[in-house]
Order: C-alpha cells, then structure tokens, then sequence
C-alpha cells in the first residue's frame, strides 16, 4: 500500500519551490496593484506558469520514483503548492497584509496535484522513448 516514495516527492517538491514562491510572490504584487478586481494578462500569464511548475514538479517525481508515478507526482505538486502558501503565510505573519482563505489553499493544492498528475503522466509516456527497444533488422556486433 505505501505507494509514495517521499524522497522524490520532497526533491521535487522542493526544488519546483524555489521557482514557485517568487513567482507567488510577483503575482501577489500584481493582485495588489490591480483596482476594481480586474484581472490583466500578467495574472494570467503567471497563474499559466504556476500550473507548468505544478507539472514540472509531478514530472521530477515520477522521474525519480520510476513507478506508482501518479501518485508520486499528484503529491509532489500539491507539496509544492504547499510549501510557497507556508512562504504566503509567513510572509502575512512577518509584514502584514491579506490573509490566506484555507478553501483557496485546498483547493489550489487539488489543482496542483492535477497538474503533478498531468506531468507524471508525460514523463511515463516519454520513458518509452528514452528505453532502446532493439530491433530484428538491426546488424549483430562482431
């Protein structure tokens, strides 16, 4: 039953991480300028990355874990969505400002798993590419 391989989960998780909290951190500046609610490209733009890290991170997993890669990956995205919302709320306990909604949190985190899903799911379909397959018609070393 124990499917995880937590040494992948937190390698990945951690090292998609570093990307992902400055990146929260560039869209929380964004959110702050906007007035009335509008929503810009830029925000776009930057929730688009957030998920491709999500998916980065689910690949990193499965890459290491080499088998159950579906769940290794769904964890290591929603891990890595974790760990920047901690940076969220230290930040929120250090300088102030809007809080955290734990309904946004959770399901920010389900979406993350989606798309560390989504990644595990390519780099097991790119493994058949990267393993030789020898073929009949190929010539025999001497």
């Amino acid at each position: 039953m124990n499917e995880l391989r937590w040494p992948a989960i937190w390698r990945a998780a951690v090292s998609v991480s570093i990307f992902l909290i400055p990146i929260g951190v560039l869209q929380r500046v964004l959110v702050d300028r906007e007035t009335g609610g509008k929503a810009t490209a830029g925000i776009y733009v930057i929730t688009f990355v957030i998920f491709v890290l999500g998916m980065v991170a689910g690949f990193g997993a499965a890459k290491l874990a080499r088998e159950h890669v579906l769940p290794n990956g769904a964890a290591a995205g929603a891990l890595a969505y974790l760990i920047a919302a901690f940076a969220a709320l230290v930040r929120v306990a250090v300088f102030g400002g809007g809080g955290l909604s734990v309904v946004g949190v959770a399901f920010s985190a389900i979406t993350m798993a989606t798309c560390g899903m989504f990644g595990a799911g390519l780099e097991r379909r790119s493994r058949a590419l990267r393993e030789v397959v020898p073929r009949d018609d190929a010539p025999k070393p001497d």
